[in-house]
Order: structure tokens, then sequence, then C-alpha cells
């Protein structure tokens, strides 16, 4: 009787180690909660020293001893490295899961890791606790955020049932990294989200994706400021759940000074040259549309310059100008000068102040913000600029700006375009061979070039004036036309030693006009040589017919 109560005490006691094993592996098998709603606050590791001192699990994001969250791309798959504080013995575990959760606009969506895709490194061994590194394949996910969560409920060397410092029960079991920019790369820097860019001063870009293995990263469109830049990793930390990659860029002044070749504008409408700083980034191109310089060309007609002055304060940006005084100017002062060189020696810069002398009121040199040059008609820099343009030769300008007489900065050089009014007429207008016999009846004959006889006229599209030619001839020269009764019409006139006007236009542009060039004799009694040439020059002038309206 008690053998058989002892007995079944026994049998009982097996079964309810059983049910509760069980029961408990049921709980431990039920599906694994995943943050797939919104991302879950990060697991932030801490690690302290001393034996007795309890590390907390969790993703190690350390400035002082280089542990980062860094991205990289091989063989066209994308890899995240991820430093992770768990267990000593966390590669024992078979319980271990990676997910990645993803947004998409305001869609949430998750999909698992396989764990082939996840190698797991001991880095440093701690008191029960060691630091490991992820290194992570998410091949070529599609989303504008991301995050890696890794689940492990291995009694012995898995994760807590609440996860590190957060202490997040929502997902047990699970950590979960800081969200991560992904397709959609966000640049934080105010100082480059305005678009205004300057050399010579040192500042910062921060962005929502990991750091980039590269230790000189970003590169411009444009080899010569490429040439002047250099962006290396500063910072990263986490801010309100995300992750924030910061780079330090400097760009050397000296590099760019006196470089013109390369880096004009010619552009009237737009202040600075415009370029584009690029961000090679594994999961997405980070672009930042820039403008550098601040100075926009200058293109006027050479009549508006004969009336009206010339103030560079129209041509720079405002904006370049107080972010420059600001960043620059606080506690000293910027001065400026500006500088020149032509076509022919593109890169040769010379000081304006120092080339033209005769008009200090000019102020080529001067206080930023303060002074402006001025270009008015009696200057002989003006007066220069204009010949330039006459000779078909380009003029480009620069300022450089100083600080306590040091030079920091630069504008970005500009293109000046004087446009000057041209004509062009025939070389010859020929009317072949004439007999004697309608020399001395008469009669009218047209050029045997008429298809070619023309009057080119340019007018640039800055000016405002009418143009107007005027032609004339000098009578009574040996071998003149007008010695044998002969008259020279062009354009329907009958040309004199008095000038005429014979064409106008208001016109833009080219202007093609037929000269219609026709000479007549009203006959002629005295002896002519046979073969003799008569000729006829033609003085001829461009000039404004009504005078420019003066700019403001």
């Amino acid at each position: 009787m008690n053998t058989k109560r002892k007995l079944l005490l026994f049998i009982s006691g097996i079964a309810l180690i059983l049910l509760f094993t069980i029961m408990n592996t049921n709980t431990v098998k039920a599906a694994v909660t995943w943050p797939t709603t919104s991302f879950a606050t990060w697991t932030q590791g801490r690690r302290s020293d001393g034996i007795l001192t309890r590390n907390k699990y969790g993703f190690i994001i350390n400035k002082d001893e280089g542990y980062y969250m860094e991205e990289y791309k091989d063989s066209g798959n994308i890899h995240i490295k991820i430093p992770l504080l768990a267990h000593q013995d966390w590669n024992k575990s078979d319980n271990t899961k990676y997910y990645v959760v993803m947004q998409s606009g305001s869609t949430f969506s998750g999909q698992e890791i396989s764990s082939s895709n996840v190698i797991r490194t001991k880095i440093k061994d701690y008191s029960r606790t060691a630091l490991w590194m992820l290194d992570v394949t998410v091949g070529n996910i599609k989303a504008d955020k991301i995050q890696i969560c890794i689940y492990d409920d291995d009694g012995s060397y898995g994760f807590w049932r609440t996860n590190g410092v957060a202490d997040d029960g929502t997902y047990p079991f699970v950590m979960s990294t800081p969200v991560l920019g992904w397709n959609n790369v966000t640049n934080f820097n105010q100082s480059l989200k305005d678009g205004i860019f300057y050399v010579g001063k040192n500042t910062t870009l921060t962005m929502n994706a990991p750091k980039l293995q590269n230790s000189n990263v970003g590169e411009f469109n444009n080899e010569i400021l490429n040439n002047a830049f250099e962006s290396n990793f500063y910072l990263q930390n986490v801010v309100n759940n995300e992750i924030r990659t910061t780079y330090e860029i400097t760009t050397d002044v000296t590099k760019l000074d006196n470089i013109v070749d390369g880096l004009a504008s010619s552009d009237t409408n737009k202040y600075g040259l415009d370029t584009v700083l690029t961000y090679e980034i594994p999961s997405d191109n980070l672009k930042i549309p820039l403008s550098y310089g601040g100075l926009k060309a200058i293109s006027l007609s050479a009549e508006a310059s004969d009336n009206a002055s010339i103030n560079t304060k129209d041509y720079l940006e405002s904006s370049f100008v107080n972010k420059v005084t600001g960043d620059l100017g606080t506690g000293h002062t910027l001065t400026y000068s500006w500088f020149y060189s032509t076509s022919d020696n593109i890169n040769d810069l010379k000081k304006v102040s120092t080339e033209f002398t005769n008009n200090k009121d000019r102020k080529a040199d001067g206080t930023l913000g303060t002074d402006w040059m001025i270009l008015s008609a009696k200057d002989d820099f003006t007066q220069y600029l204009e010949k330039q343009a006459l000779a078909g030769k380009k003029i480009y300008l620069m300022m450089k700006v100083y600080v306590d007489g040091k030079l920091s900065t630069l504008t970005n050089p500009i293109l000046v375009q004087i446009q000057v009014p041209t004509l062009k007429v025939p070389d010859k207008i020929d009317f072949g061979t004439i007999s004697v016999k309608n020399i001395y009846n008469g009669g009218s004959f047209e050029s045997l070039t008429k298809d070619s006889d023309k009057l080119s006229l340019f007018i640039p599209d800055t000016s405002k004036s009418t143009w107007k030619v005027t032609s004339s001839i000098k009578e009574n020269d040996n071998n003149s036309i007008t010695k044998i009764n002969g008259q020279l019409n062009i354009l329907g006139e009958n040309l004199s030693a008095t000038p005429i006007e014979v064409a106008s236009t208001s016109k833009h542009g080219l202007v093609d006009l037929p000269l219609n060039a026709k000479v007549s004799f009203r006959g002629y009694h005295n002896p002519l040589t046979p073969r003799t040439n008569f000729t006829e020059d033609i003085n001829w002038n461009l000039s404004p017919k009504t005078p420019s309206m003066a700019s403001n």
C-alpha cells in the first residue's frame, strides 16, 4: 500500500515536471515580437570599469574608444558594421535571430536577415561581457530609413527580457540599433543647407547615415574646388533615436588664389558658381547643391557704361556678404581688394588699385559690406575694359577678402562682358568693267557682287539705343568716280562728302541689310584713258541715334 502510493507520487511528479517543461517550451517558442509599426527605442550599451560593476548589454557608440556604426559596400552588397556589448560567450547561443525594420514614407515593414549574412567577431573581453563587432549584409534594401534588431532568448548566453539601458519591455529579448538614414539620407548642417559656400572657413556636415570607411569622403563636381577641399570623420552620436555622423569640412584658400580658369562664371542671372558636393554613401548618394563665391557676371552695353556708373554691390549676393562677415568678422576688420585678368593670361590676376591709379573714388579696395567698387565712364579702368572688349578679349574680375590683412576667402571669378555694337561692310564693291561709251553717254549699273554686298550690324541685348549708320565719301580725289561725273548710291542714298544716314535699327542681335549698291554717270566729255581704275573710299560710322536710358 505504501509502496504503491510512493510510486504514484513519483509518477505524478514526473508528469508535473513534464507538463511545466512543455508549457515553458511553448512560451519560449511563441512568435518573436518585432517592431513593425514603428521604430523601437535604441538599446544603448554601457560599460563600466571594475569586476563587480554590471555592464549593460546594448550597442556601443563611443568616440573615446573608437566604436562606431559603419557602412560599406562589397561586391554589390551593402554591409553595416555594428559594435555590440553582450555575453562574453554569446557566440555559443543558437537562438540568435536578426531582423531589419524598414520605413518608406509612413509605411513600416520588416524582414528577417539570415544568420549566414551576419559575421560576429569578438573584439574585447570584459568581466562576464565582451564587445562584439557585427558585420551585417543587408543586400540592396530600398527604404528611407532602417533599424537592425537582434533577438536572443538563450537562458545562458542570450539577452535579458528587458534590454540594456533602455529597459524597454515591449519587445522581449530584442536589442535595436539607432535608426539609420538609408535611401533618403538627410543633411542636418544649416551652414550647408542655405546653399552658400565659400572657401577658407571650416564647417561641418552632419547626416543620419553610418560612418563611411574612407578617411577622406565627399567630392565636388568641380575639379579645382575639389583640389582645395578635404572632409574627414569627426563625431558620431544618437539624437532622437537616430544616428548622427558628423564630418569636418576644410578648404584651403591658397589653393584657389589667382585661379580663374575653370571657376569663372558667365551667368548674369545667378550669384556664384553652381556646384554639387556629393557623399558616396553605399545606401544613398547625398548630393548637396551649393553656390560658390557669391558673385554674378557683369554684362552691359558700352553706351550704358558711358551714361551710368556700375556699382559692384548689385553683383555681389548680400547673403554671401552677410555670411562671410558673420563668420569671419566678429572682432576683426574685413577688407577687400579687386583683381582682374584678361583672356591673354587668364590666371595672371592683377590688383585694380595698383594698375589703375587715377581714380581713387572707384574703391577698388575697401571695407567689406561698407564700401563698394564703382565703375564710371571717366574711370580709366572702365575705359580699359571697353578697349579690351573692342579688341575681342575677355575680362575677368575676382574679389579677395582679408581678415586683419591676411587672405581669408575669395569670391568666384566672373566674366565682365562689355558688349560693343559692331559694324561689318564689304572690303570691295565691284562694278566690273564699264565702257567709255556708257560713261560718256551716261547710265546706271549694279554691282557685280550685289549678292554678297551687305551691311552687318550686331546690337547687344543690353543696348537701350536705336543705332544709326552714316556714310560719306571723299570727293575729287585722283581717280575718284565723282571726277568723271559718277554718283555712288547705297541703301537708296546718294553719297557725298557730307555724312548721311543710310540705315538704322533698334533690333538686338545680328541685322543684315543688302547694300543695293549702284553707280550712275551723268555724262562726261573729257578724254578717258582706257583700262583706268576709278575708286571711291567709303567712310562708315555706327553711333546711337537716341541716347541710352541711364540705369539706376
